[in-house]
């Protein structure tokens, strides 16, 4: 300790002894840097020393940080306690001992001093705030400051040290970073114990409507704590009711120019107080006061930014009845605000500006509060110092140049036949079928279906050369696109083309309609040709069975008599009776055939013969 007494009366900047004194007084380890223990011990030396200093100021009757001031050669020079606060600085900002040592001191000395004397600390630390920001200080300290600094702003008077409790808050403002989440209102908590008292018996002598009086000071209860109004419909129609009162009386009492113009802003600024005088003697004074007024219907707009909040639960939100009482009072308020002079409407622009402003920190705030600050970007210098050049290219980058270059080589790719070639539907389709195969054991997530790009150009590439193949993409999707004879048997059944009602409905017809030709072509032919075809008919008829109705028509007209007329249009009416007869049958085998891929015209026939 008595070494640290000598280093604070000795002249020169820190750097020149400060290193040399702690090795002497500690016998460190290591040099340059102090290890756990050592860090311990030296702390607890320092703060022996700081409260011995302090007492022994307090003793003298001097300032704490006055003590041991000195004039050498017509100059002052530092006091004892500041300059071991320097000593003790220049050692932490050179990693010498533990960064939080500095912080810890300065805690010691605010709970040490008076408040006439933490002005003067409080005056030091604000000197060194460049230093004490300093990343490897700022990680280890910023507790210990924002401690400190909260328990001066407790012992500090709201009404008579303002302006010293601004300097401890400006000084927060600027010691930590904008993200800090230390110094933001996360849960939006507001200060309940701000209370307005105002009288609620009627004075004597004073001829004002106290009923309004009592309803415009009670409106502070529902300023202080927003929160209470929702979920609460008996407060919300008590506020509402009141609230329409007071801006009722501001509209059939507005204020004119003269009265505005009277107002004097600057005054205001010289003269501010945090709150209003609530006696109801100057009720009457108030309402003839612009900044009043505008007080008054400023709360109002910031408790309806409030209730419409972004970001809320649907449990905090308002109803559809309270939006649209706070849009209509919203309204109003704005309003009064345009009217109340002087210069209603920049004032009123301002407040719009400053409320959007507040909507952005809550959602920052909702958000987590992420960082604003972005690292500045390193450039990479080469070893030796110069700034690499970027390469330049004769055709704006790299992949250009070298196709212009490649041209003197090729002169003929671009004409070339072979360059563009679509290629065949089986050999593109055959990594798909291979998928497709359940014995290959491929799995599905690595199927080439997955593939968009891969499905897009195979698509395209059907519908120029495989339209059927196409149009099995609607009913079973990319699979059923794929040719079916790259599909094995098993898989390949699932993809066969099943006739469709109406194909079997034009094949009925079909078969009709063929059976109606034979009979007509039947019933016109001559009885001179029916003769010749008698005799070319009956070889074939024992060689070989009739297909159609029309062969067999013609057998049996040929063993007949060549018929009348009369004959041949009973005949052709018996043929369309028992055609009739077995439309049925021929329709059922006609379809059972159809599905084994097996049926024909001749066959129906057959049946219905």
């Amino acid at each position: 300790m008595d070494l640290f007494r000598q280093a604070i009366l000795r002249q020169g900047p820190p750097e020149e002894f400060a290193l040399l004194t702690v090795q002497e007084a500690i016998k460190p380890q290591k040099q340059t840097k102090l290890v756990q223990d050592e860090n311990q011990l030296l702390e607890n030396i320092l703060r022996s020393l700081l409260q011995e200093l302090v007492a022994a100021a307090v003793q003298s009757g001097q300032k704490v940080m006055k003590y041991g001031v000195s004039i050498v050669d017509g100059e002052s020079s530092q006091g004892q306690i500041p300059r071991l606060l320097d000593i003790v600085l220049y050692l932490c900002e050179k990693e010498h001992v533990e960064g939080g040592m500095i912080f810890q001191l300065l805690e010691d000395l605010t709970e040490m001093s008076t408040m006439r004397n933490c002005e003067d600390v409080f005056g030091y630390i604000e000197s060194k705030q460049d230093i004490l920001g300093k990343p490897e200080l700022f990680a280890r300290g910023k507790l210990v400051m924002l401690r400190t600094c909260n328990q001066l702003l407790r012992r500090l008077s709201k009404a008579n040290d303002v302006v010293f409790c601004g300097r401890i808050i400006m000084f927060l403002a600027h010691f930590f970073p904008l993200s800090e989440r230390s110094a933001v209102n996360i849960k939006g908590v507001f200060n309940t114990s701000n209370e307005t008292k105002y009288e609620t018996e009627v004075p004597e002598g004073i001829s004002i409507d106290f009923n309004f009086y009592r309803t415009l000071w009670s409106l502070q209860e529902y300023f202080c704590n927003p929160p209470s109004l929702i979920n609460a419909p008996g407060k919300w129609h008590k506020f509402i009711s009141s609230l329409t009162l007071v801006l009722n009386t501001f509209e059939a009492q507005p204020l004119s120019d003269e009265e505005g113009n009277a107002h004097n802003p600057e005054d205001d600024a010289a003269t501010f107080n945090i709150k209003y005088l609530t006696s109801s003697k100057l009720m009457g004074l108030e309402l003839k006061d612009p900044s009043f007024r505008r007080h008054v219907l400023v709360q109002c707009l910031i408790l309806f930014d409030y209730l419409k909040e972004p970001g809320k639960s649907e449990k905090e939100l308002p109803s559809e009845a309270m939006k649209e009482e706070i849009k209509t009072s919203e309204e109003r308020a704005k309003k009064l605000l345009e009217m109340t002079p002087p210069k209603g409407i920049d004032f009123l622009h301002s407040i719009e500006h400053i409320l959007e402003r507040e909507r952005n920190w809550v959602w920052w705030k909702r958000d987590g509060c992420p960082p604003f600050e972005k690292q500045p970007v390193k450039k990479k210098l080469v070893q030796d110092g110069t700034k690499k050049r970027r390469p330049r290219w004769s055709l704006g980058n790299r992949e250009l140049s070298q196709l212009w270059k490649w041209a003197d080589h090729y002169s003929n790719a671009l004409t070339d036949a072979q360059r563009v070639s679509t290629p065949a539907i089986t050999k593109y389709w055959k990594p798909l079928a291979e998928d497709m195969d359940e014995s290959a054991g491929i799995e599905a997530e690595y199927h080439h279906k997955n593939n968009r790009v891969y499905c897009w150009k195979g698509l395209r590439f059907s519908a120029r050369q495989d339209l059927e193949g196409f149009s099995r993409f609607t009913e079973h999707g990319i699979e059923g696109v794929v040719p079916l004879e790259l599909l094995p048997n098993e898989v390949r059944a699932r993809y066969q083309a099943k006739p469709s009602e109406r194909t079997k409905r034009t094949k009925k017809e079909d078969t009709k309609n063929s059976a109606q030709q034979a009979d007509e072509n039947q019933i016109a032919t001559p009885p001179s040709e029916m003769d010749n075809e008698v005799g070319q008919a009956d070889p074939e008829a024992s060689a070989a069975p009739m297909d159609t109705d029309a062969g067999i028509a013609t057998v049996n007209i040929s063993q007949e008599e060549t018929p009348t007329p009369e004959d041949n249009q009973k005949q052709s009416s018996d043929t369309d009776v028992a055609q009739e007869a077995g439309q049925t049958e021929a329709d059922t085998e006609a379809e059972t055939a159809m599905i084994d891929g097996e049926t024909d015209a001749e066959d129906v026939t057959d049946t219905a013969g």
